[in-house]
């Protein structure tokens, strides 16, 4: 058991999953959860609870009995505009079993006329600076966004600082 008293996994993911992947995604990140578990004494997941990958940790954090912090990237309820169907009662779900819920505070100057992305980009950055791990739950494919934001955005920051990633490979997104 590490002496360390919290290691916080840091969760970057898809916010679609491929339905054939569940299985396999779902066995991968439990095992990595209970790995972490032995390791450490007191695990925690930080997670802003994006539709796919995001919720996926988190729900399966919290079934390993894991702490969830959640650092939106906006309020919840901006935030859950951009969410379709069912993911918005499982986002309520979720957010109601996390030990906090926050708006996660801008890591880098706000422009003028600020987009969502410039939003989920701080998120993305608060999750990087704020974990001990990388959780990416990721197709391996560098897409570089105009607005910085994006599972690729989030590891290349984890990269450039140097932070580990512990990477759950996915199948090629469309």
């Amino acid at each position: 058991m590490s002496n360390q008293k919290q290691f916080v996994i840091g969760v970057a993911g898809h916010r679609t999953l491929p339905f054939e992947d569940m299985p396999k995604l779902t066995a991968e990140i439990e095992a990595f959860y209970r790995d972490m578990m032995k390791k450490h004494s007191e695990t925690i997941v930080l997670s802003p609870l994006a539709e796919g990958a995001d919720s996926l940790c988190a729900k399966l954090a919290l079934d390993e009995g894991l702490r969830l912090i959640v650092p939106l990237p906006m309020n919840a309820l901006d935030y859950r505009q951009g969410f379709t169907g069912a993911a918005e009662a499982e986002f309520d779900c979720l957010l109601s079993l996390a030990d906090r819920v926050f708006v996660a505070p801008p890591e880098e100057t706000v422009p003028a006329k600020p987009q969502r992305g410039f939003y989920y980009r701080q998120a993305g950055i608060y999750v990087v600076n704020h974990c001990d791990i990388l959780l990416a739950i990721w197709d391996g494919i560098e897409r570089d966004t105009t607005d910085g934001a994006g599972t690729w955005e989030t590891i290349k920051l984890a990269r450039g600082i140097g932070k580990p990633i512990h990477r759950v490979a996915i199948s090629a997104q469309a």
